[in-house]
């Protein structure tokens, strides 16, 4: 999801730190999905050592996960931008190639959904409404090809896929948004785009791409003037009783964080709740969660599997295998089976990909969009 990856270690945010993000984004994605109440009543499972209600509201706080993939896609473009600015590559083939490297492994899922599903069921005759006219089924399936069907409020196979249309207008709008932290300044662009909603309708929605466009403006921010590698340089030399009390503060902010969290009303706080509270979750786990080598491991591997566990998920949970995952007994199993059976299609995938020479056709499209 967004950015394939960020292509700089110099900054203090570096590829690995971006994929283990992603690896948690995932993670939540998934509980969030999972257990967000009114999604697994009709299934007898076993929430010990919680209560029903506190793995729902944890999967509510979850929803943060797309900030999460959003601010790592700010980060991540920001950088390449500039790379290309330097190197005085046109914008316009700067955002061709961007969408193309963003939706190329989303193509490769869609395509295989589009057969599998066309074998098993039938789905995307029935999903892009070709009983009605052969003419709107084609246009569907072109417009969700294009990964805009949220945004013309279109059918879409897999509802999941929402994301797809925000990633591409973020790609779109970045060079804009960087000629406005050029001019304008960093933080009167993001007040300006924060602000817009609120004087021209309100909350923009749950899976509306404005809703998160300023995390996405602050991760470019974080990038623009290294925010992470001055954090870093910040608590480099300081004695171990300072970085003991920094640990106990950002743990009581991030439980803060958390209560906090479900005392703002979405329709008034969204930008609070989307692009501000996520930061304290994002700086905690870089911190800390990146530090423990076993769970940073574990994170990277899952985060280069994000995107397929994202595109793949939904068909398991919800279309083909709903009884299946929810039947594990165990909320923790109904995750694990939920995650390993995704992670077991991803690496299909991409052996799929391997085997067909995808990427190598993928980089002879890139070198003809540069020439």
């Amino acid at each position: 999801m967004g950015a394939r990856e960020i292509e700089t270690e110099e900054s203090g945010f570096s590829k690995r730190d971006s994929l283990a993000l992603k690896g948690i984004a995932i993670l939540m994605m998934m509980w969030h999905h999972c257990f967000l109440a009114g999604r697994f009543e009709t299934y007898t499972i076993n929430f010990w050592p919680l209560a029903q209600s506190q793995v729902s509201n944890i999967a509510d706080f979850c929803k943060i996960c797309v900030s999460l993939f959003v601010f790592v896609s700010g980060y991540g473009l920001y950088l390449t931008y500039k790379k290309a600015d330097k190197e005085h590559k046109e914008v316009g083939r700067w955002i061709y190639e961007k969408l193309v490297r963003t939706l190329s492994g989303y193509w490769f899922v869609l395509i295989l959904a589009w057969i599998i599903c066309a074998v098993l069921d039938n789905r995307p005759y029935r999903v892009y409404g070709f009983e009605k006219s052969v003419f709107l089924g084609i246009w569907n399936m072109f417009i969700e090809f294009l990964g805009l069907t949220n945004l013309v409020k279109g059918t879409q196979l897999n509802a999941t896929w929402w994301y797809m249309s925000a990633a591409v207008v973020f790609i779109v709008l970045l060079p804009a948004i960087a000629l406005g932290f050029k001019y304008l300044g960093c933080f009167c662009t993001l007040g300006i785009i924060s602000l817009f909603p609120r004087i021209s309708g309100g909350f923009p929605g749950w899976t509306h791409f404005y809703s998160f466009l300023p995390i996405f403006c602050i991760g470019m921010i974080f990038a623009r003037g290294d925010f992470f590698g001055k954090w870093n340089e910040l608590w480099r030399e300081k004695k171990r009783h300072i970085k003991t009390l920094k640990f106990i503060l950002m743990l009581g902010g991030l439980l803060i964080v958390y209560k906090l969290f479900y005392h703002l009303n979405i329709t008034v706080w969204w930008d609070v709740k989307w692009n501000l509270l996520p930061l304290f979750v994002i700086f905690f786990a870089k911190d800390y969660l990146f530090q423990i080598p076993f769970i940073n491991k574990l994170l990277i591997f899952i985060g280069k599997h994000a995107t397929n566990i994202f595109l793949i998920h939904t068909f398991i949970r919800v279309y083909y295998c709903e009884s299946f995952t929810y039947s594990r007994g165990h909320f923790i199993l109904i995750m694990g089976t939920l995650l390993l059976v995704s992670l077991g299609l991803s690496v299909v995938v991409e052996s799929l990909k391997r085997l067909v020479g995808y990427d190598k056709w993928l980089n002879k499209l890139l070198f003809a969009i540069s020439k």
